[in-house]
């Protein structure tokens, strides 16, 4: 999802010479948290509800803004947006679209639509996060490695030792993989079982994760191993997001099968 897509507009503004007073009334009347501040037409700040508490309201506006205004494109991913919202500790960005500024959007409107997106067992996004990065990447040029990663045997542990045991599994893995995860690395929970990880990690770095996420789990209850198939978009050129998670399903199913004698299946740990 893009910012263009939950951004405010039009833009709402006010000149820069006018008085406090008159931003708070305009803010009221319009139903507002903030108002674009215009100097000439050229975008000069941002003046906020708090600006406006924090101020005389005789002052100019001018006096109260916040200068020089972060601001992102319109076709920026709203997780990118957010990242840069909570690095710089601000709760509002401008959006431009080319060199003209065509929006705002806040910190909380995209809080609350990530959330949506969110698994609600683990925390971990649903694929719909994942696609929308490698597309991106994909359309920019950027090559990444797509890990697909399956739980062994999963199945059996819900039939051996019950679905509660089984949710413990998923979300200790779901911790495993949250905690692993750099910068670089987007990650999700693909379905079930499985999980689907979107890096630009250089190869020497991506052994090391990879050796991480194939080490037996012990979740408390139960010792586990994972299938993981792995593919480059560099060596796939043209394949398309699903592709991708296609082939790399396929491998995993097949290092799962070729492993099967050396991979040990659930173990119930005694108490």
């Amino acid at each position: 999802m893009k910012v263009a897509e939950l951004m405010s507009s039009p833009l709402l503004t006010v000149h820069a010479e006018r008085s406090v007073r008159h931003a708070a009334e305009l803010m009221e009347r319009l139903g507002v948290g903030s108002l674009v501040v215009e100097e000439h037409g050229i975008v000069v700040g941002i003046v906020t509800s708090r600006d406006i508490r924090l101020s005389h309201p005789n002052r100019l506006v001018a006096d109260a803004m916040t200068r020089d205004p972060v601001c992102v494109p319109a076709e920026q991913l709203i997780w990118e947006a957010l990242r840069t919202m909570e690095r710089l500790k601000i709760k509002r960005l401008l959006v431009r679209d080319g060199g003209r500024a065509c929006g705002i959007v806040t910190r909380n409107e995209i809080r609350l639509r990530i959330s949506k997106l969110q698994d609600a067992m683990t925390g971990l996004f649903r694929p719909a996060y994942v696609q929308a990065i490698a597309e991106k990447l994909m359309a920019e040029g950027v090559p990444f490695h797509l890990l697909f990663i399956d739980v062994n045997d999963f199945r059996e542990v819900n039939k051996q030792y019950g679905h509660p045991v089984g949710d413990d599994v998923i979300r200790g893995y779901a911790d495993r993989l949250l905690m692993l995860a750099g910068a670089d690395d987007y990650v999700c929970r693909y379905a079930g079982d499985e999980f689907v990880i979107v890096t630009r990690r250089p190869v020497e770095s991506l052994g090391r994760l990879l050796d991480a996420l194939s080490e037996p789990l012990d979740t408390g209850d139960v010792v586990i191993s994972t299938a993981i198939g792995v593919v480059s978009s560099a060596d796939e050129p043209g394949l398309s997001f699903r592709d991708l998670v296609g082939k790399a399903s396929l491998l995993s199913t097949s290092r799962k099968r070729k492993g099967m004698a050396e991979l040990p299946p659930p173990l119930l740990k005694e108490r």
